[in-house]
This record gives structure tokens, C-alpha cells and sequence, in this order.
């Protein structure tokens, strides 16, 4: 079987669905914070019985928690997304990215038959078996077109890129934040004063290191909660490079180096998911 067919053919329900927490519609936004902050995962999903109400994520922290103490105390129902797209456990993973693709998500709730919640289909998770099917039918390492279905052999230069947006390390979180949400984008690079790459700040790293416990986000600078010396990728890597880092290291962006050495971009899960989804028939 081939990759393109293995995502047509496997259920959602043959992924681990476990990567989230469940809280109550009452519970308020700190505590759901703390719960996913504990659990290390990047969504919530408020649940009265077996019944999905809404979901809470990353993104929701970063437009609608950080900094912003007067939401902390507030139930999560308030600030929580109602109108959530979701998908049967009988659906395809093929059908979960295009999902993700087209509703611009990275968590996607799961139902059973009985439209009961049975999990949440993560990026990490979709990142995960496509790494698995790349390797089980790269594992001879005698790579052709056919057997990598592409992902070999396209590297970012190939991909719409968005350029780097980037700060340095002594300006402020406020600073940091603002350009993530302006841009809708999920991480910016830190660089030095040569432009050299010497951090990232996800949106990860502002739930788990800021969370609710500053409203001043000005007076934190950006090298207290960023990433340093992150994992980064030639934009001439393949594809598959940044399939297997994200899989094994649980990331969603993969800051990119031109020949300089300087960050010429980030690839996003978005900006992979969106090829893989357009390259989908060419998969096989």
C-alpha cells in the first residue's frame, strides 16, 4: 500500500486521540490554561456529559488569554470556539487534513456514532503517521520519486514561504505577541544583532511559560520564554526533514536558513498540510 492510500484508508480511530484535556463549560479560563499547561497539550475541549460544547486552544490563548487579565476569571464558554468542526471516528486521516486545511485548524474533535466526543485528531498526530509511512517505504534508503511520493525530493524553495518575521531578544513579549496575532501566525523568530537566528517564541512558549500569570507583557523581554538555539532546516531540506522533526519533536514550525545562514522563512504545519493535501493524488 502505498502513503496516499494508507491516508484514504486509515480511520482517525487507529491514532492516538488522547493529546487534549477535558474541562466543564463552568470552569474558568486559568484553570483550563493550567490544565492543558499540565497535560502538555494545546487544546481543551468543554464537555457537559459526553456532549462536545465548544473547544479551547493554543490560538485562543494566544488572541484571547495572554495579557489580558480580565478574561482569566471568566468560564470558559465565554471565550471558548461553539461552532466547532468536527469528524466521525469512521472518517479517514486524509479526511482529517483536509479538515485542518480548510477550516485553518490544527485540532480537530472526534465523535463516535453516538455523537459522543472519542478524541481530538491533532497536527502532531497527522505529522506522526505520515513520518511513519515515509519511513516504512523509505527503510531500504533506495529513494525514488515513487517511493517518496515527492516528499524527497521537494524542498521549501518550492513552497509559498512567507518571509520571517522576526524580533530580538531584549524586546519585549508585548512586542512579540502583537505581531503574532496581527499576522495570524503561530511563531516568531528571534535573531541578533547580525540577524543570526538565536531563538523562537511559539505560541506554545507563551501558554506554558506566561499563561495567566502576567497582564504586563511589557515587561518581559522575549529571551526569558523563548526557545533558544531551535531546530532549523536548510531551505533546500526536503520535506520529509521537516515531516520528521515535527513528528518526533512535537513542533508546528521549523524556522528555515538561506545560504547565509540567516532565517528565511518558518514552515508551518499549515504550509506542509496544504501541500500534502494539493499533492494528495501524486502520493501514490
Amino acid at each position: 500500500m502505498n502513503i496516499a492510500d494508507a491516508l484514504v484508508d486509515t480511520p482517525v480511530s487507529a491514532l492516538d486521540l488522547t493529546r487534549y484535556v477535558t474541562v466543564s463549560p463552568d470552569d474558568d479560563v486559568a484553570s483550563t490554561v493550567d490544565a492543558m499547561n499540565s497535560a502538555g497539550v494545546s487544546c481543551a475541549c468543554a464537555t457537559s456529559g459526553a456532549e462536545l460544547e465548544g473547544i479551547f486552544t493554543q490560538r485562543d490563548v494566544l488572541t484571547r488569554v495572554i495579557g489580558r487579565e480580565s478574561t482569566w476569571q471568566r468560564p470558559i464558554r465565554d471565550e471558548m470556539t461553539r461552532s466547532v468542526r468536527t469528524m466521525g471516528d469512521d472518517e479517514s486521516v486524509a479526511a482529517g487534513l483536509a479538515i485542518m486545511n480548510d477550516w485553518w485548524v490544527r485540532s480537530v474533535p472526534v465523535l463516535d456514532k453516538g455523537g459522543h466526543l472519542a478524541g481530538v485528531l491533532s497536527f502532531y498526530m497527522i505529522m506522526k503517521t505520515i513520518a511513519a509511512l515515509v519511513a516504512e517505504h523509505t527503510g531500504d534508503h533506495a529513494l525514488t520519486p515513487e517511493v517518496q511520493h515527492g516528499l524527497g525530493f521537494v524542498d521549501f524553495t518550492g513552497l509559498p514561504i512567507s518571509p520571517p518575521v522576526s524580533v530580538k531578544p531584549e524586546e519585549t513579549v508585548g512586542t512579540a505577541a502583537h505581531h503574532m496575532r496581527v499576522r495570524g501566525i503561530g511563531s516568531v523568530l528571534v535573531t541578533d544583532e547580525r540577524e543570526h537566528l538565536v531563538g523562537v517564541l511559539t505560541e506554545f512558549d507563551l501558554q506554558y511559560k506566561v499563561g495567566c500569570s502576567t497582564g504586563d507583557l511589557e515587561s518581559i523581554a522575549v529571551e526569558e520564554v523563548m526557545t533558544p538555539d531551535p531546530v532549523a532546516l536548510d531551505a533546500r531540506s526536503p520535506i520529509a526533514n521537516a515531516v520528521q522533526e515535527m513528528a518526533q519533536r512535537g513542533f508546528s514550525h521549523i524556522p528555515l536558513l538561506g545560504e547565509s545562514g540567516r532565517p528565511v522563512g518558518a514552515a508551518s504545519f499549515r504550509d506542509i498540510a496544504a501541500y500534502l493535501e494539493s499533492s494528495l493524488a501524486a502520493l501514490g
